[in-house]
């Protein structure tokens, strides 16, 4: 089945791409050179704004994950918070999927405060309340492009996950469907076990969120940010190719854009970004050229926070790795 689903997303990966190539017209000669010479044209002091920006972005992330630490009494620095959300972005590129940097956060963070239920529920905190505001975002920006309401997968994919959410949140806030399950799969096998005691732990740490009303809402506040932020991203980023940017539209455009791009049909999300970026600027009225020029300095700005988290995560694990030698000593004496 695993490798079934491999080969399907392989697939749409290479469909994705031919689409984007097909699009812009790579094949074709002429339209090849003028793409070359929008990516020649980039304004440099746009494009270092463009990084500084996107450092702003990855920072209010880190922020946000820190309070949502800091509320459950984990003691990290905000440094420590930030580098390890950075190293996720590392191990996201290279792990099968998007969720492998938040199961490698979560791990080193377990490593170090000896909390992993508590590390866990922080991430998915931090992560689900990200999403559930990027798809009431979508909603709006859907209703705001209306020709995308007549595109079937667009709107099938936002019902599957507007409902996945509500479920989601449903669980949270009421704790029986969680007992039911629970109580149906209590003691049919002894690994099925040991994974529910695991679900406990992270079921209780995430319903101590529901109760913090303060953390929740300073959380939400940062999300906003964090997309506002995102459409600042992603604005200056295509205002770096081309001065006829209107940040209303963008402002419209990157929640639509952000939504499929966490749609989990590609390989490492290959060939995804770039048809977002293709897909929903020509329906915002730009070129197909200009989408992907942001589309390819989006992710060499991705590969940039990668190499950055790459370079971080042998100074997090040799500081790890002290820690736990001191705490093993101290065990001793």
């Amino acid at each position: 089945m695993k490798r079934l689903t491999y080969i399907l997303r392989l697939l749409m990966t290479a469909m994705l791409l031919l689409y984007v190539l097909q699009k812009v017209g790579l094949f074709d000669t002429e339209k090849r050179a003028d793409l070359f010479v929008l990516l020649r044209s980039v304004s440099i002091p746009l494009l270092l704004l463009s990084f500084f920006v996107s450092l702003l972005l990855n920072l209010s992330s880190a922020y946000k994950w820190f309070l949502l630490l800091r509320s459950r009494r984990i003691e990290v620095s905000f440094f420590s918070a930030w580098a390890l959300y950075m190293i996720g972005i590392f191990f996201s590129l290279f792990l099968p999927t998007s969720m492998g940097g938040d199961l490698i956060r979560i791990h080193e963070l377990g490593k170090i405060t000896g909390k992993r239920a508590e590390a866990a529920a922080s991430v998915f905190i931090e992560r689900f309340s990200g999403m559930v505001i990027l798809f009431l975002l979508t909603i709006v920006a859907l209703f705001m492009q209306r020709q995308l309401l007549s595109v079937a997968w667009m709107s099938l994919s936002l019902l599957v996950a507007v409902t996945a959410s509500g479920g989601v949140i449903w669980v949270i806030v009421d704790e029986r469907p969680y007992r039911f399950l629970k109580k149906l799969l209590d003691g049919r096998a002894a690994l099925l076990d040991k994974v529910l005691t695991k679900l406990d732990k992270l079921h209780a740490a995430v319903v101590e969120y529901r109760d913090d009303r303060s953390a929740l809402f300073v959380a939400l506040l940062n999300t906003f940010l964090f997309h506002f932020l995102a459409v600042l991203n992603v604005y200056v980023t295509a205002l770096a190719f081309s001065s006829e940017i209107h940040f209303f539209e963008i402002l419209v455009a990157v929640p639509l854009i952000m939504f499929i791009m966490n749609l989990p049909i590609s390989i490492g999300g290959i060939g995804l970004m770039e048809f977002a970026f293709v897909f929903i600027f020509e329906l915002s009225g730009y070129g197909s050229a200009l989408a992907l020029s942001t589309a390819l300095l989006m992710r060499v700005k991705i590969f940039f926070d990668a190499g950055l988290g790459g370079v971080l995560y042998p100074l997090v694990s040799r500081k790890t790795a002290d820690k736990s030698e001191t705490d093993l000593e101290e065990a001793g004496s």
